[in-house]
């Protein structure tokens, strides 16, 4: 089967593919590496030094830590998180210094929330994607003084470094119809799914490819039970016609998770091949 990729949606955050003639397996391999293995910037560790708010320093490291950050210079400019295994915080080529200092006077009579958009940050090419996050209500009287550290992660080690929310892979549906057997009670049972229905009427037999997410469990439940549809609508999947979804968490462009998925599963597969080699050569020996 001839291979072919075509771009069904791009948006800020998403992007779906329609992808021909590849090996399945290929594909969920490139799905797990977008999840494990695509690196973004996140808070590592706090220091804080001062804190007098309601919430715990605990608490508000995690939020820190799920603060999303834009990463696209990040992955150009710091080094890999193996190379910054052993790396001290004040190593500028693998941590990125997050600084915040905030408080409220006694004699106001609210207090506010600091937000996402009031950290200062060493690097101007990063920032939060989402300014509007919330991190921690100060109320009058009361500061928070402390300093964090982000450096790049993937997301096997912890979630926060997930470029991604979904990476999906699905079968595409295809829908064989005979509209000389559509009754009432079908296609009003098919409601949910307008192209069905208004292939149905014509009267004619076809096929409908959906090349889009969309729930088969409704469509399945009217060609399966007896009674309803019985054989004017077969829904079937073709393994070799599949949909690639992905929903960036705005850390990366999800194109670009795509491809550093792609590079990160080519670096994977050439250290088994490197491995393999020393292998060979010790048997040789």
């Amino acid at each position: 089967m001839e291979r072919k990729v075509e771009l069904l949606k791009l948006s800020r955050n998403t992007i779906t593919l329609y992808m021909e003639g590849y090996p399945r397996s290929l594909l969920n391999a490139i799905r797990r590496v977008v999840l494990s293995d695509v690196p973004t910037l996140a808070v590592d560790f706090a220091y804080f030094y001062d804190n007098t708010t309601a919430v715990p320093a605990e608490i508000i490291a995690h939020r820190l830590g799920l603060v999303v950050l834009d990463s696209s210079s990040a992955i150009r400019k710091l080094r890999s998180p193996e190379e910054c295994k052993e790396a001290p915080e004040t190593d500028s080529s693998c941590y990125v210094e997050i600084f915040l200092e905030a408080s409220v006077p006694e004699t106001e009579e609210t207090g506010r929330y600091v937000k996402a958009s009031d950290l200062s940050i060493s690097d101007p090419d990063v920032r939060p994607v989402y300014p509007e996050t919330p991190i921690v209500y100060i109320a009058p009287g009361q500061r928070i003084h402390m300093v964090a550290y982000a450096r790049l992660g993937r997301g096997r080690e912890h979630a926060k470094w997930m470029p991604a929310s979904i990476s999906l892979l699905q079968y595409v549906p295809i829908v064989e119809y005979d509209g000389t057997k559509a009754g009432d009670r079908c296609l009003e049972c098919l409601e949910a799914y307008p192209e069905v229905v208004e292939a149905l009427r014509k009267g004619e037999k076809g096929r409908i490819e959906f090349k889009r997410n969309i729930n088969t469990s409704g469509l399945r439940y009217c060609a399966e039970t007896k009674g309803i549809c019985d054989g004017a609508v077969t829904v079937r999947y073709d393994e070799n016609r599949l949909i690639f979804k992905v929903e960036s968490t705005g850390a990366l462009k999800p194109e670009t998770i795509i491809a550093e998925a792609i590079n990160a599963l080519e670096s994977r597969i050439k250290r088994v091949k490197e491995a393999v080699n020393r292998a060979e050569v010790v048997v040789e020996a």
